[in-house]
């Protein structure tokens, strides 16, 4: 099983760079970061049942920066999709694969959360 969601984001450097993690930004900027981005994926996800088996996340971007700097933004989201209950942990046991990618279909991140076979 396979779900998709679109995350609607307007993503540049200044804002949500792995770059600007490595610049020192103080843990108060990195909390906001956290808490916006979580209220934005429930905004658009809901609260949802999570995935029984491991699962690997994708994650499509629409920018112009380099697709491993997309690092910060992917890990906030991938922690909001444990808060909406979508995985139950980020942890090797539920996620084993994650895979950055760039896009110019939609103006955001398209998440695709696929749930793999028990090994």
């Amino acid at each position: 099983m396979k779900k998709i969601f679109k995350i609607p984001l307007e993503i540049d450097g200044k804002n949500w760079s792995l770059n600007k993690i490595y610049a020192g930004v103080h843990w108060t900027v990195r909390r906001k970061d956290k808490n916006n981005i979580r209220l934005l994926v429930r905004s658009i996800i809901g609260m949802k049942k999570p995935f029984k088996n491991p699962v690997s996340i994708k994650m499509a971007f629409n920018s112009g920066l380099d697709v491993s700097n997309h690092g910060y933004i992917f890990k906030l989201i991938e922690d909001a999709l444990v808060k909406c209950g979508v995985i139950q942990n980020d942890s090797y046991k539920y996620v084993k694969c994650n895979i950055m990618t760039l896009q110019k279909a939609f103006k955001g991140v398209i998440v695709e959360v696929e749930e793999l076979k028990e090994e």
